[in-house]
C-alpha cells in the first residue's frame, strides 16, 4: 500500500465521526507518479459543500481565467493555480458547492499543459459558483 492510500484509509475512518452518514471515497487507481485518480462525480458532500477539499483564495486573471489557491488534504495544494472557463465534457460535481455538473455545464478546470496532469486535474467549478465567491471575496 502506497503512502497516499494510507492516507486516504486514515481519512476514510474518521469521516463518520463528522456526521457524513458515508465513508471519504477511497483511492480508486494510481497513475505512474503515485497519485491517486478518483471517480469526481461519486465524492460525497456535506449540506451542498465537498468536505476534502477548500479554496483558500481566487483571482481573477483575465475575463476567461483566475488563478485559484487549492488544497485537498488527501491529494495536492497548488498556490495560485490558473484555471480556464470550458465546457464540462462529463458528469462531475462541483469543486466549490457539491452542486451536480452536467454535460454543457460552463465550468472553470485546472489549466495544464504536457503530460504531467495535475492531481486535481479533473476537477471542475461550475462558473456561477465561482463567480459568486469572487464577488464575495471582492476580489474583480
Amino acid at each position: 500500500m502506497n503512502e497516499i492510500s494510507l492516507w486516504e484509509q486514515m481519512v476514510t475512518q474518521f469521516a463518520p465521526l463528522f456526521g457524513t452518514g458515508s465513508h471519504v471515497p477511497v483511492c480508486r487507481t494510481v497513475d505512474v507518479a503515485g497519485r491517486c485518480r478518483r471517480d469526481v462525480a461519486s465524492m460525497q458532500s456535506i449540506g451542498g459543500v465537498r468536505a476534502r477539499s477548500s479554496i483558500v483564495s481566487v483571482e481573477r486573471q483575465t475575463a476567461s481565467s483566475v488563478l485559484v489557491s487549492w488544497s485537498d488534504p488527501t491529494c495536492c495544494r497548488y498556490d495560485e493555480q490558473r484555471w480556464i472557463s470550458a465546457k464540462s465534457r462529463m458528469r462531475a460535481r462541483c469543486a466549490l458547492s457539491g452542486q451536480v455538473i452536467r454535460l454543457g455545464d460552463s465550468v472553470y478546470k485546472p489549466q495544464w499543459r504536457g503530460a504531467k496532469r495535475p492531481a486535481n486535474g479533473a476537477e471542475m467549478i461550475l462558473t456561477n459558483e465561482l463567480e459568486r465567491l469572487i464577488v464575495e471575496l471582492g476580489c474583480h
